[in-house]
């Protein structure tokens, strides 16, 4: 094999890995620039989406070459995607090689990971700090607990069975509303809404629907439409799932009212907790987790101090994304890892989940006010999330550019 061929086949191999361990496209394209730039390839030609990869270049001997390969679904782990992030720099400043790029990436790929016996912890954790957020008490943690558990399994039972996402996410919330209801009938819990909200969260995609609306408006307008419009089916396939067992058991639409909890300290204290348990669901090092926690708390302080004097929810959430995003940003520079690695965890306190589920709730059972109110706010959430990120990555995209190309 030529080298150019070795080259581009690690890029596009590195690329798959770290898309799927849930990093940005811009950051994978970054990533194989860099490379591609380093071995003095040519007209680097690079076409992504979240499906597939595609990379094609000329050699410094005029030979040409492309790799394409296709993207399993991805999920998140943030540990990896910090090995496979420091091995781009690795062999951007040594260009070892090309005989040895699988080998690197062989290494890369072994990094720490949680037991799932961790990562169950880590998700019940996660869901009873939601749980107070959205005004549960000690009580409604038995049944978000429980639910929580069985959503874990029933996860990993209908990965193994090679089921389409669509039908697997109306089963699971499905069964798991059934789960909630059944328990609280029974006393176990006094407040279904906040067991619904809570638990349906664990389940929308808040992170991937925060990352289209940013491909929107990052000029990355195909793969935003293609991401959007992916989130929506799935996600109305889970709203379905719970209308379902709703209409069984005939439930009137007022249990679906709560009442969040507003004292700021408590929000600031549930949103450290709340990110470092997500971190660890997200796979991030042991070593990091106060960071994470840090990141959760810091993004609370600024949405708690912003919102009783910013009316305007579209300006107080892009501030709010803003400060996650510079911390983790701040983060990534001094320490040469991924802003994804940081970001994630610190933009928990701002994923418009009730929101989200209210909307689907005034869809499936007809309350166009509920749609209307619920569903712009929503909205005004996710862009200014993508505002805020917009203008941190704006910033360091280009400081990062301005530093490889001084390394070249």
């Amino acid at each position: 094999m030529r080298n150019i061929d070795e080259i581009l086949t690690f890029c596009v191999n590195l690329g798959r890995q770290m898309i799927v361990s849930g990093a940005n496209l811009e950051r994978v394209q970054l990533a194989i620039e860099f490379i591609c730039r380093a071995y003095k390839l040519k007209d680097v030609s690079i076409f992504m989406l979240s499906t597939n990869l595609s990379v094609s270049a000329y050699d410094s001997e005029g030979n040409y070459s492309s790799r394409q390969v296709t993207v399993p679904a991805a999920g998140i782990h943030l540990e990896r995607l910090k090995s496979l992030n420091q091995l781009s720099y690795k062999v951007a400043e040594i260009t070892p090689t090309p005989k040895l790029l699988d080998k690197m990436l062989e290494r890369a790929m072994e990094v720490h990971n949680y037991s799932d016996s961790v990562i169950l912890l880590g998700r019940i954790s996660a869901m009873c700090c939601l749980c107070f957020m959205f005004g549960g008490n000690v009580f409604t943690l038995i049944p978000v607990s429980l639910v929580t558990a069985l959503l874990h399994f029933l996860m990993k039972a209908f990965e193994r069975s090679g089921f389409d996402v669509i039908l697997i996410n109306a089963l699971t919330m499905l069964i798991a509303t059934f789960a909630a209801i059944f328990l609280v009938y029974f006393g176990v819990g006094d407040n279904l809404s906040v067991v619904l909200i809570t638990i349906s969260l664990l389940m929308i995609p808040g992170i991937p629907l925060v990352n289209a609306m940013k491909n929107l408006l990052c000029g990355r307008e195909i793969n935003g439409i293609l991401q959007l419009l992916k989130i929506f089916i799935e996600t109305m396939a889970l709203g379905l799932g719970i209308y379902l067992a709703l209409v069984l058991f005939q439930p009137y639409l007022k249990i679906l009212n709560a009442e969040p909890l507003t004292q700021p300290l408590s929000l600031i204290f549930l949103s450290y907790a709340a990110s470092l348990s997500f971190a660890i669901v997200f796979q991030v090092n042991p070593k990091d987790l106060y960071l994470a926690g840090f990141g959760g708390a810091f993004t609370r302080i600024a949405l708690v101090s912003l919102t009783p004097i910013i009316p305007n929810r579209l300006l107080y959430m892009t501030i709010s994304a803003l400060v996650a995003a510079l911390y983790a940003e701040f983060l990534a520079i001094r320490r040469r890892q991924p802003s994804t690695y940081f970001v994630y965890p610190a933009i928990i306190p701002l994923i418009p989940g009730d929101l989200f589920f209210y909307t689907l709730a005034g869809l499936f059972l007809g309350d166009k006010a509920w749609v209307q109110s619920y569903g712009l706010n929503c909205l005004l959430s996710l862009l200014g999330l993508s505002f805020g990120f917009v203008l941190s990555s704006t910033v360091s995209h280009y400081v990062r550019k301005l530093r490889y190309m001084n390394m070249n």
